[in-house]
C-alpha cells in the first residue's frame, strides 16, 4: 500500500548526538499542526533543541482516511467484540497494526535516518483515537522502537480491551528486565469525551505510573472542555512540549 510521508526539516543544525524525531500518525490532518508547534517551540535563542517532524499519511489529501487508518491503526479483532459503528455501516477492514509497525522499523525510520543525523534515543510517536491505540500497542509490542510515546484519546476499548492483555505481557517483560533499551516516557492525553474513554485512559495511566520503573515515566494530561476532535490541537501541543522538554537536556 502507498503512503504519503510529510517531513518538516529544522532550520538549525542538530544538537550533539543528532536531531530528535517525532512521528505523527494521520499525517494528512495532524502533521502541519505538529510541525508548526515544533517550529515555535524550537525558535532561538530560548527554544528547545531543533527536531524533525514526520507525518505518516495517505495519498489523496483527506484529513482522516477512514478506510486506511482503520486497517493500519488497529490490531486483529473478533467482529463480535466490536461495537456497532455510529453510522450503522459495517466495519472497514481492520487488523494491520503490526504491518505498519514493521514498516516503521524496516523502511520509514531507516529512510529518515539516511536523510538526517538522527539521535535514535530521541524518537517519539504520537497518535490520536485509533492512533492512540496504535501508540499503546507499539509501546507494549515493540517498546524499544521509540523512546517516547504519546497516546491521545486512545481507543482502548478495541476488541473488548484486548490491549490490556498486551499491557500485562509488557509488565511481565519489565519485571524480568527483558526490554532493552527501555523506553523513556509515555504520556496519555484526553479531553471531556465519552466517560468510558476518559476512565479507560486514566485507569491505564494510573496503573503505569504505579510501576515505578527506573528510567521510565508515565504521565496523564487532561484537556478540559475539549471533546474528541477539538482536543487534537491541544494534545499535539502537549505532546510536542513534553517530548522536546524531555529530550533537550
Amino acid at each position: 500500500m502507498d503512503y504519503e510521508i510529510f517531513i518538516a526539516k529544522p532550520f538549525d543544525e542538530p544538537a550533539e548526538g543528532g536531531y530528535g524525531v517525532i512521528y505523527v500518525l494521520d499525517g494528512n490532518g495532524l502533521f502541519e499542526t505538529a510541525a508548526e508547534i515544533t517550529r515555535l517551540l524550537t525558535r532561538k535563542p530560548k527554544g528547545y533543541q531543533p527536531a524533525v517532524v514526520v507525518g505518516i499519511g495517505y495519498p489523496g489529501g483527506e484529513a482522516f482516511d477512514t478506510m486506511r487508518r482503520t486497517y493500519d491503526l488497529t490490531m486483529p479483532a473478533e467482529l463480535a467484540n466490536l461495537p456497532l459503528r455510529p453510522n450503522g455501516e459495517p466495519w472497514p477492514e481492520y487488523g494491520g497494526a503490526d504491518e505498519l509497525l514493521a514498516l516503521f522499523e524496516k523502511e520509514i525510520m531507516p529512510a529518515v535516518a539516511q536523510r538526517f543525523a538522527i539521535n535514535k534515543r530521541k524518537q517519539a510517536l504520537f497518535g490520536h483515537s485509533f492512533g492512540g491505540l496504535f501508540v499503546l500497542h507499539a509501546l507494549f509490542a515493540q517498546p524499544a522502537l521509540f523512546s517516547h510515546y504519546v497516546a491521545s484519546s486512545a481507543s482502548i476499548w478495541w476488541n473488548d480491551y484486548a490491549l490490556l492483555d498486551e499491557y500485562e505481557a509488557f509488565k511481565a517483560d519489565l519485571n524480568s528486565n527483558a526490554i532493552s533499551p527501555l523506553p523513556k516516557a509515555l504520556m496519555i492525553a484526553g479531553g471531556d469525551e465519552l466517560d468510558y474513554m476518559v476512565k479507560d485512559s486514566m485507569n491505564l495511566c494510573a496503573d503505569m505510573m504505579s510501576l515505578r520503573v527506573p528510567g521510565f515515566e508515565a504521565s496523564w494530561a487532561l484537556l478540559e472542555q475539549e471533546e474528541h476532535v477539538s482536543v487534537i490541537p491541544g494534545a499535539i501541543s502537549r505532546a510536542v512540549k513534553f517530548w522536546l522538554a524531555a529530550t533537550s537536556n
